[in-house]
């Protein structure tokens, strides 16, 4: 400052006036400093014109956000611990924000008991020992912080009631979604905290699963035993309590789990079924109206909300994958399945499957053996569920790793039940009716396990040549089939079915006289016919059938 500075300053009789009139030299300088384009008190006139909106103006005030107290309370206790470590070292960090390890800067630290006794004021170790120790605990702190908020995440995970939630960004939205719930509870009763605690299984103890306003430090500590907490077995039994004085009359009788002065306890309900209780705590005696009492009602069912749709969010994505899985399945068996082609000169095979379920239990199939002998096979599981199409799986897979070698029918069969056998996966019970025809004689054999049924129809009429009624594949180990031969002339149809079409009402007169009418009119595709007039009826279990027309 100049002379003219330092006389003004003289001439100040007070303090009062000497901070003033110092504050005046700060903003506007000395004359002598002062550019005389610009003088010592400029004030400039702006014409505001106000204008009412027409429409409705909404004002909101600041929001308190769990996020925020919480990450309060990590500051408090790291900012704690750096004020330690400047006294300890004689070093304090440069500020930065973020604070990190890589970059850290350490200054001498200077207080009040330095500057009374400067003997103390140098450091006690040197830069580079405070330095390391510095950037050693920058890391712990934010491995502290991560671990906090992986704790917090946890906890709404057994808040959902143990569901498995693998999403870590639904975890966090859901930790936020219960901590802007405890925040705005707290808010509305006039509160300065809040904690939810759910039960265990055994409904013996309460977990702290989320606070506001504590220190996330509360959801290490050990669980509390149910048995003798009055505030909350009350909340249990009464939906909400709210006690104005915890310790009125100089004795704590609720059992408050904090250290405050009165609060609020609603309990969290499932289905009308008690899983743990929100309280709200005041730093001060208060006298809580009907409202509070309301409000915290409002934020446990709002909590009680929130876990709920947890829970089933991951409910329904294990029933989605499900669905990907059988849809998988399905699509899978209906790309195995054989189209209607022809087999031979002169030989064409067709086959069809239409269950009532997504997946299917039967499957059928055709094939030319290396001997040059017409295959045909069909299948079906007893187990009508999605373990009995696992079942025709096993079996048709078996069925395709033992056809590259020489094999009568019965040997087939005593081979795929022998396969079943060996998987160990319990009762697997399959029907099953396996053929060989010779293309050049029209000759062939057959062996039937179970009830799937057969007969050979033409023009002028059909025969029976499988009844249905012989044991199923799974029942010993050592398979009895049916057996037998037969002649398939030219214009003859051979028809293969399951009991399904019998349930529905396709019994061997309906389905003979289908093929006849249809061998009369010289239609390519019997089986076709035989879709079209079951066309009406219900389908109540999955129909299975396969043709093999001589022509």
């Amino acid at each position: 400052m100049d002379n003219g500075a330092d006389q003004r300053l003289a001439a100040s009789s007070t303090t009062e006036e000497t901070f003033r009139t110092f504050c005046s030299l700060l903003w506007h300088g000395s004359p002598a400093t002062c550019s005389p384009a610009i003088p010592y008190h400029y004030r400039a006139t702006i014409s505001v014109t106000t204008t009412t909106p027409s429409y409705l103006r909404i004002h909101q005030g600041p929001r308190t956000t769990a996020a925020s107290k919480n990450n309060y309370d990590n500051a408090e206790a790291i900012e704690g611990f750096w004020q330690a470590f400047g006294d300890a070292t004689g070093w304090r960090v440069a500020p930065s924000k973020p604070r990190s390890s890589a970059g850290l800067k350490l200054l001498p630290n200077v207080n009040c008991d330095s500057l009374a006794d400067p003997s103390e004021s140098s450091p006690s170790v040197t830069q580079n020992s405070a330095l390391r120790l510095a950037e050693s605990a920058t890391r712990l702190a934010e491995q502290l912080i991560r671990s906090r908020e992986s704790l917090r995440q946890q906890e709404m995970e057994l808040a959902a009631r143990a569901t498995i939630i693998s999403d870590a960004d639904t975890r966090q939205k859901l930790a936020d979604r219960i901590g802007q719930i405890l925040a705005n509870a707290a808010e509305a009763c006039g509160c300065d905290a809040a904690a939810l605690y759910l039960l265990d299984d055994d409904t013996q103890v309460l977990n702290t699963r989320a606070v506001y306003g504590l220190p996330l430090s509360r959801l290490e500590d050990a669980p509390r035993e149910l048995r003798g907490s009055r505030g909350d077995l009350e909340a249990l039994v009464r939906n909400v309590v709210t006690v104005d004085e915890f310790h009125a009359g100089g004795v704590d009788t609720w059992s408050s789990p904090e250290p405050f002065q009165a609060g609020i306890c609603a309990s969290l309900l499932d289905d009308s079924v008690p899983i743990g209780t929100l309280w709200l705590f005041a730093d001060e005696v208060k006298a809580f109206k009907k409202s509070d009492q309301a409000a915290a009602r409002m934020a446990a069912a709002a909590i009680s909300c929130e876990l709920s749709r947890a829970a089933a969010s991951r409910e329904q994505k294990a029933q989605h994958k499900r669905a990907e899985s059988i849809a998988d399945l399905t699509e899978w068996q209906h790309l195995s399945l054989p189209t209607g082609n022809e087999l031979a000169p002169g030989w064409r095979a067709d086959g069809m499957i239409e269950s009532p379920c997504q997946h299917a239990i039967g499957w059928h199939t055709w094939d030319i053996l290396p001997d040059g002998t017409i295959m045909m096979a069909i299948g079906e599981s007893v187990d009508p569920s999605l373990r009995g199409a696992v079942q025709a799986v096993v079996a048709r897979s078996a069925m395709t790793a033992h056809s590259g070698y020489r094999h009568s029918p019965a040997q087939m069969i005593q081979r795929i039940g022998d396969s079943l056998w060996q998987t160990n996966s319990g009762d697997q019970l399959m029907s099953m009716l396996y053929f060989q025809i010779d293309p050049e004689t029209g000759d062939g054999s057959f062996a039937a396990a179970g009830s799937i049924t057969a007969m050979i129809s033409s023009r002028y009429g059909y025969r029976p040549l499988v009844d249905g009624r012989s044991e199923s594949i799974g029942v010993q180990i050592d398979v009895r089939p049916a057996t037998g031969s037969f002649s398939l002339l030219q214009g003859e149809t051979l028809l293969a079915f399951t009991d399904g079409l019998s349930v529905d009402g396709a019994t061997q007169t309906f389905l003979g006289d289908c093929l006849r009418t249809s061998m009369a009119a010289a239609d390519k595709n019997p089986l076709a016919a035989i879709r079209r007039k079951m066309v009406d009826r219900p389908l109540t279990k999955e129909r299975g059938a396969m043709t093999l027309l001589r022509n």
